[in-house]
C-alpha cells in the first residue's frame, strides 16, 4: 500500500479482515481504511498520513510482544499522538491484569470492543470514540448556530480535507452544485466550499499541531500541502499564527475561535483534549 495513493483517515491493525470490514461499516462509505499488519507500520502511517482514529487487535499486538504488547503500545500512542481516537479489540486471550492496568491509566480516547459478536462490537467501539475526533469536536460547537444541512456540509469538508477532494466534489457530496452550496453557505455566515475546505484543513492542523508525535512539516504532508511553506502561509493568512505559535496556544482551540471569527459565531466550548 502506498501512502502517497491513500488519504486514511483509520487505521487498523489487525490479522482479522472481519475487524476492518466492520470498521468500514462504522464509519460509512466516505472513508478510507488502511490496514496494516505491523506496529512500525502502523506508526508510520499515523505519523505521515491523515489518521484520526486507530483499532488495535490484542491479538496481533501479543503476537508481536507479548502480554505487555497492549499497555506499552496504548501508552505509546496515547503520550504520542493524543487526539487520535483508539478502539482496542480486547480478544478472549488478552490478560485482565493488562485491561486493569489499562483502566488506571485513564486513557480518555480509549474505546474497548466487545466481542460477544466481532462485527457488532467494533462497529459500537467506533460509533462510540469518534465523539472525540475533530470532525465531532468542530461540528458540535457549531450545531446551535448553524441549520442542520450547513453543519452537515461542514462535517463533510472536515471528512474531504482528509481524502483530498475539491470544492467541485465536497457540493456533490451535499447534494448541491459548487455554486448553490457557496450561495447556501454564505446565508448563513460560512466561507464558500473552496475556503471552507481550506478551513477544514487548517481546523485538523490545529488538533494534530498539538500531538508530539508530529511537527508542521509532517501535518503539512497530512493535509497534502505542496511545502511547508504553503501550509505555514495558510495559517498565516488564516488566522495570522505560525504553527509553532499555534502548538503554543493549545492546537484546535485558537482555529476553532478564528474560524467562528470569520463566520460571526462565537463556538460553543468543545471539550477538545489537545486544548485542555
Amino acid at each position: 500500500m502506498s501512502f502517497s495513493k491513500i488519504m486514511a483517515f483509520l487505521s487498523v491493525l489487525s490479522p482479522d479482515s472481519a475487524v476492518e470490514l466492520a470498521s468500514g461499516e462504522a464509519l460509512g462509505a466516505d472513508c478510507a481504511v488502511a490496514r496494516v499488519g505491523s506496529w512500525p507500520r502502523l506508526l508510520t502511517l499515523v505519523a505521515e498520513r491523515p489518521a484520526t482514529g486507530v483499532v488495535l487487535d490484542s491479538e496481533l499486538l501479543e503476537g508481536e510482544g507479548g502480554a505487555d504488547r497492549c499497555e506499552s503500545a496504548l501508552v505509546e500512542l496515547a503520550t504520542r499522538f493524543p487526539s487520535l481516537w483508539v478502539v482496542l479489540v480486547a480478544r478472549p486471550s488478552i490478560d485482565p491484569l493488562t485491561l486493569f492496568r489499562l483502566g488506571r491509566r485513564g486513557i480518555r480516547s480509549l474505546v474497548l470492543a466487545r466481542l460477544e459478536v466481532v462485527h457488532l462490537g467494533v462497529v459500537d467501539a467506533i460509533r462510540g470514540a469518534v465523539s472525540t475526533s475533530t470532525e465531532s469536536l468542530v461540528t458540535s460547537a457549531f450545531s446551535a448556530y448553524l441549520p442542520a444541512r450547513e453543519n452537515r456540509a461542514v462535517r463533510l469538508a472536515l471528512r474531504g480535507a482528509q481524502l483530498g477532494w475539491g470544492a467541485d466534489e465536497l457540493a456533490v457530496r451535499s447534494g448541491l452544485t459548487r455554486a448553490h452550496m457557496s450561495v447556501r453557505l454564505r446565508a448563513v455566515g460560512l466561507p464558500t466550499a473552496g475556503h471552507l475546505l481550506v478551513w477544514a484543513k487548517l481546523l485538523h492542523a490545529g488538533r494534530w499541531l498539538s500531538d508530539p508525535g508530529r511537527s508542521g512539516e509532517s501535518v503539512s504532508r497530512q493535509l497534502d500541502y505542496s511545502s511547508g511553506a504553503a501550509f505555514r502561509r495558510a495559517l498565516r493568512n488564516y488566522v495570522g499564527a505560525t504553527p509553532g505559535q499555534i502548538r503554543a496556544q493549545g492546537g484546535l482551540a485558537p482555529i476553532l475561535s478564528s474560524f467562528g471569527t470569520a463566520c460571526g459565531i462565537e463556538p460553543t466550548t468543545t471539550g477538545d483534549r489537545s486544548a485542555a
